[in-house]
């Protein structure tokens, strides 16, 4: 019953975090005036990777976490719009510290509901 509470929760609390995303996100990087079902997706996906890492006491998982997400947000300086880049960077940076102290309290969570 404790872990149904628990999925109960997990899936309330992602969907009030796409509505948080949603209305955070500057609408000059969003890029549709819809909720981005792929980014929350994946948002989730990243959670979840750090709640079972954290869960089964793996902390060193969110070193390899941080490393992903600065490989995959590096690029090449271009001739884009300097402006728009440095918000969208904000922006990330902001989400995934969000992110991350949400999947902290997941864990922490976790552990006094089902342990």
């Amino acid at each position: 019953m404790d872990f149904l509470k628990f999925v109960i929760l997990l899936i309330v609390s992602e969907c009030l975090l796409g509505v948080f995303y949603y209305f955070i996100t500057p609408k000059s990087i969003r890029k549709r005036k819809i909720i981005d079902y792929k980014s929350l997706l994946k948002g989730f996906v990243e959670r979840m990777f750090l709640l079972i890492a954290l869960v089964h006491n793996y902390p060193h998982a969110m070193t390899l976490f941080g490393t992903l997400k600065l490989a995959t947000r590096l690029k090449r300086d271009g001739e884009g719009d300097k402006a728009k880049e440095a918000l969208y960077n904000d922006f990330y940076l902001f989400g995934n510290f969000i992110s991350i102290t949400v999947a902290i309290l997941y864990s922490y969570l976790y552990t006094k509901m089902i342990h």
